[in-house]
């Protein structure tokens, strides 16, 4: 009875081992070794604050960030889009006042589609929109207003940005004061968010 046995599995560890003949992982031969090569995916070690006070209010901030970003991020890629659009309108035209007919017909879009939504953002979230709009385009929100609005509304707008503590002027800085957005929009691209 026990020969039946002992034979019985042995047959049926002999049948699988002749099944299993391709590796499950990717292997690299090394001399007289075999090693399993296995990429992964990248991970970001942050320290946890000892203080229980300060990591709470912390992640609170974090959190908070990422929803504005999440919130504000597609608004400013559309706008990086429109920018790009409205550009090369502007290059196939020689003609100033074609130019200033594009430019005229597109403002009027935008305010119909977005006027709405973007009156609905936080003081925060239009701080970090401009950001975003520098990041998308390389260019300041001023710039682009001053470029087809003109001067006297482009500083009329930055007035009354500082009037509500933005400044269409700043600057986007993903190694310095604009890390941790920077971080949440590549956590977007990534798909992570």
């Amino acid at each position: 009875m026990v020969r039946i046995i002992c034979s019985i599995l042995l047959s049926l560890f002999y049948a699988n081992a002749l099944n299993a003949q391709e590796p499950l992982l990717p292997v690299a031969v090394s001399e007289a070794d075999t090693l399993p090569h296995v990429y992964l995916q990248e991970v970001k070690v942050k320290g946890k604050n000892l203080y229980k006070k300060k990591y709470i209010r912390s992640a609170r901030r974090q959190t908070r960030l990422e929803y504005n970003v999440k919130k504000v991020y597609p608004y400013a890629r559309i706008a990086a889009e429109k920018i790009q659009q409205i550009d090369r309108q502007i290059d196939q035209t020689k003609d100033k006042s074609k130019r200033k007919e594009i430019i005229k017909k597109e403002y009027k879009a935008l305010m119909k589609s977005f006027k709405q939504p973007l009156m609905k953002l936080s003081i925060t979230q239009g701080r970090i929109l401009v950001r975003l709009i520098y990041r998308e385009t390389n260019n300041s929100a001023f710039a682009h207003i001053k470029e087809y609005k003109g001067s006297v509304n482009a500083y009329f707008w930055q007035s009354l940005a500082l009037l509500f503590g933005n400044n269409l002027k700043a600057d986007y800085a993903p190694y310095g004061k604009d890390r941790e957005i920077e971080d949440i929009v590549k956590r977007i691209e990534r798909g992570e968010l």
